[in-house]
């Protein structure tokens, strides 16, 4: 049941949400970021460039149809703070709210259109277990949201349990993910155009031992989309 604005006003009275960039007190109809730190985030126009730095990461390795990053990534910045906030201070709910707003910005673009099933990428059972949540699923449930796709998590899983990526260099990073992603056997998704859903694209390799996983079972149609691009 939705709390009654009269009701959600007195706990945020008391309990005030705050936006975990500016740390300000959220209004009432402000939703995990206020209104000015999300205005600021530098978006990357990325869907409206098929040659675009994101696009490129996949060039001669898989083929990808559309790639799409909400903001860049830099350090320190506030986009930092945010996406850190998000995967690692249980910021799931502020993933979801940021799906759910860069999916609404999306939409005019026609980008959605022929998508019919949306994957986030996952993490490693043991991962899941210390973290508790999946960020980049709840990503892709805000996108769920707004674009009526279904968000598909029993299609692709993760096999090894690989140590953090940050730090290492384009190199390293597809040594570990590069078998690091599988697929049931028994799927076919050569009638699908999928959507792979992930926090951070900074080399792409995590996006593109994904896709392959993804392609070989029916060579699907593929496309990516992030939050943040380190690019």
């Amino acid at each position: 049941m939705k709390t009654p604005p009269f009701l959600k006003d007195f706990i945020d009275l008391f309990f005030p949400r705050l936006c975990p960039v500016c740390q300000r007190a959220l209004n009432r109809n402000e939703e995990n970021i206020c209104t000015t730190c999300l205005h600021r985030l530098p978006r990357t126009g990325y869907h409206l460039d098929p040659l675009s730095p994101m696009a490129q990461l996949f060039l001669g390795k898989v083929p990808i149809e559309k790639c799409a990053a909400f903001f860049f990534f830099s350090t320190p910045s506030d986009a930092r703070q945010l996406i850190h906030h998000i995967k690692y201070h249980g910021g799931k709910q502020c993933g979801f709210t940021l799906g759910k707003i860069y999916a609404n910005e999306l939409l005019p673009s026609g980008f959605f259109d022929d998508i019919n099933a949306l994957v986030p990428v996952p993490l490693h059972p043991a991962k899941l277990r210390r973290r508790g949540y999946n960020q980049s699923e709840w990503i892709a449930r805000g996108i769920e949201q707004v674009s009526g796709i279904e968000v598909c998590t029993e299609w692709l899983y993760h096999s090894q349990n690989t140590k953090s990526q940050t730090g290492k260099n384009i190199y390293e990073r597809w040594l570990d993910t590069r078998t690091a992603y599988e697929t049931d056997s028994e799927l076919d998704l050569s009638d699908k155009h999928i959507l792979l859903v992930d926090d951070v694209v900074t080399t792409g390799a995590t996006l593109l031992a994904c896709a392959q996983a993804l392609y070989l079972h029916g060579k699907p149609r593929i496309s990516c989309l992030t939050l943040a691009a380190v690019l």
